[in-house]
């Protein structure tokens, strides 16, 4: 009995390895869907009415001032076997954000349980702002998100980031927008990057 036991113990481990190995998109993270007409995806449920609120107040502003730039966020509990970079990537292209013809779009993910750390954050953005002010500080406007992500102050770190963004996509298309300063760091232009501890 305890071999036939033994038996059936081999039988189902290797039917589950050779299903992982045959099909790796059973165990990645499905990604949720882009609702249309919204910015937000707040699939972990760590924002606030208010952050919603805000960044679709800049998205309007972008949209009609900067060429239909967008900015969507999107939260997660997990990417699955995706690296967070990768998982970012997919989204942004799937969610097709920004102006298609202008790829002007970019992408504010929070990851709440990453593969390397407890969490981790991103910023993908188009094409279309590539060898601009953006791309050149795209690492540094994520650090600003640093202390907030830590403490746990998901609602500080995307509205902080997102208006950072904003900013330089403003600066980017010589704009200004009208209430998008203030509630977190900001990021000089000519800053290259730096790091935050947490």
């Amino acid at each position: 009995m305890k071999n036939f036991a033994k038996r059936i113990s081999a039988l189902v481990l290797a039917v589950v390895v050779s299903a992982a190995v045959l099909c790796p998109a059973a165990f990645a993270a499905q990604l949720p869907s882009l609702p249309k007409g919204e910015c937000v995806v707040d699939d972990a449920g760590v924002l606030s009415s208010s952050t919603v609120q805000t960044i679709t107040e800049l998205n309007a502003q972008l949209e009609s001032s900067c060429s239909g730039a967008q900015i969507s966020v999107l939260t997660v509990e997990y990417t699955g076997n995706d690296s967070t970079e990768d998982y970012a990537t997919q989204a942004f292209n799937a969610w097709g954000i920004g102006s298609s013809s202008k790829n002007n779009g970019v992408l504010i993910l929070l990851v709440m349980e990453s593969q390397d750390a407890d969490g981790d954050y991103y910023l993908a953005y188009g094409d279309g702002f590539r060898n601009t002010t953006l791309a050149k500080q795209s690492s540094a406007i994520a650090q600003t998100m640093e202390d907030q992500f830590a403490a746990k102050d998901y609602d500080g770190a995307v509205t902080t980031c997102a208006r950072n963004v904003a900013n330089t996509i403003a600066d980017i298309y010589g704009v200004s927008l009208s209430g998008s300063t203030g509630n977190g760091s900001t990021v000089q232009p000519g800053y290259q990057g730096g790091q935050s501890s947490g």
